[in-house]
């Protein structure tokens, strides 16, 4: 397998996906793994450890383990806060208790920071050096690279994005607040429009699915196809994220925006949609050379993303050798 190989943990609240990756950002093995709804943080990360351990005892030598979780992860610390989904983790030190396991590095980070890290080294991010990354799933997360490194801000909580408010007063979000950018352009906010319009009795053209198998990737085949409610759900989501984008890109003055998560997988329908609304708010300066551009690492993103802490760390202790030198 060769002496570059790092393990990439993507955690999520139902699974976890676990792979081998060298530094080419090739995966060599991969594991899904069930996340256990326990709330003993021990039996969650012991659960996640068995192909690690496999791993480990075929004398497979990685250099590294990587973890990318969703919600607020303090990089020096390695402490993971506001994670809903596995409440079990919430400030729990697994960072400490997997180094201790297999005496090597390891680091955590916000899953959607981590698919930054892996665009920016291996994907669709390589030929830029500010840009931001934004993951559409389930919910919304974002992460940044500014001056060609990671953005992570004084407590390395940076690139929430999924949690800016953009309606006063709006829908409710899973967080708390009302009106963030999660309840309306989410694949879920895409997928709940639909099934709302289902009860009402207004949307028709869905009559011969089950209403509990849809999902983003059958709004969008039915958008595309030319459903017009399909249409509009995917249009509302567009012009509140592009929108929001639009400001963001007149902050920073970006390079790039990168489109990842589930929805990735649509290609240029939504990321045309999101261009379009995205210049309706941003300077014409600052987005005639914008690239938005979908995510190369699709399904891969968290394993590799995760892995490419380790990678990321590395360069950075190189870059301050040098400097000292």
């Amino acid at each position: 397998m060769g002496d570059n190989i790092f393990v990439g943990i993507d955690i999520g609240g139902t699974t976890a996906k676990i792979g081998l990756v060298n530094d080419k950002g090739k995966i060599l093995e991969k594991e899904v793994v069930h996340t256990l709804s326990s709330r003993d943080w021990r039996e969650i990360i012991d659960e996640f450890l068995k192909p690690v351990d496999k791993w480990f005892g075929k004398n497979v030598k990685f250099k590294g383990i990587g973890i990318g979780a969703p919600g607020f992860i303090n990089k020096k610390s390695g402490i993971l806060f506001n994670c809903e989904n596995i409440p079990g983790l919430i400030n729990a030190p697994f960072v400490d208790y997997i180094k201790d396991r297999y005496k090597l590095p390891v680091m955590a980070d916000n899953d959607a920071t981590c698919a930054a890290i892996g665009e920016h080294i291996f994907g669709a991010g390589k030929d830029f050096t500010d840009f931001l990354m934004v993951t559409v799933g389930t919910g919304i997360g974002g992460g940044l690279i500014l001056n060609d490194k990671v953005y992570r801000g004084m407590d390395g909580y940076a690139g929430e994005l999924g949690h800016i408010i953009v309606v006063a007063e709006g829908r409710e979000c899973t967080c708390g607040n009302k009106g963030c950018i999660e309840p309306y352009a989410s694949a879920t906010s895409i997928v709940k429009r639909i099934r709302d319009g289902i009860k009402k009795g207004y949307i028709k053209s869905y009559n011969d699915v089950d209403s509990k198998s849809i999902d983003a990737k059958l709004v969008f085949e039915k958008a595309i196809a030319g459903d017009l409610h399909s249409i509009d759900a995917i249009e509302s989501a567009a012009r509140y994220l592009g929108r929001l984008l639009g400001g963001i890109v007149n902050l920073l003055n970006l390079q790039a925006i990168i489109i990842g998560g589930g929805i990735a997988a649509s290609g240029d329908y939504y990321i045309e949609k999101i261009k379009f609304y995205c210049s309706q708010v941003a300077w014409y300066s600052f987005t005639k050379d914008l690239k938005i551009v979908p995510a190369k690492l699709l399904n891969d993103a968290g394993i590799i993303g995760a892995a490419s802490l380790i990678l990321e760390e590395e360069k950075e202790k190189n870059i301050l050798k040098r400097s000292v030198l």
